[in-house]
């Protein structure tokens, strides 16, 4: 693929990402005299809030992409320099690191979250 079919898939997917709207209802916080629509609201609004931060993220890894293209430093991985594999950047347009970085790095994530739980 190249830097130009990459960068047209890439900003269509900041476009449809700049479209995804959340309404205030979905995250609004209210009490129920029922406990069972309570615990629905709060399952709904724990969904909404996840989605509206992978899209957040998602849509921070495409401008950073966008912004490695203008570099000239697209296709190399942020954390060890080698390159993101055809494939993987074909799967991933965005994708900042090689697949061995990603792995380190989500393994280093969620040890994160595990300590932030405990």
């Amino acid at each position: 693929m190249t830097k130009q079919e990459i960068r047209k898939i890439l900003l269509a997917k900041q476009k449809e990402l700049d479209s995804f709207q959340v309404r205030r209802e979905d995250i609004a916080i209210q009490k129920n005299a029922e406990v069972m629509d309570e615990i629905q609201q709060h399952a709904d609004r724990t969904l909404a809030l996840d989605s509206l931060t992978r899209n957040w993220e998602t849509a921070s890894l495409i401008a950073e992409a966008l912004q490695r293209i203008e570099d000239g430093t697209y296709g190399m991985c942020a954390e060890c320099d080698e390159p993101v594999s055809e494939k993987r950047r074909a799967a991933i347009p965005w994708a900042k690191y090689c697949i061995r970085c990603q792995m380190s790095v989500d393994k280093s994530s969620a040890e994160t979250r595990l300590v932030e739980a405990a």
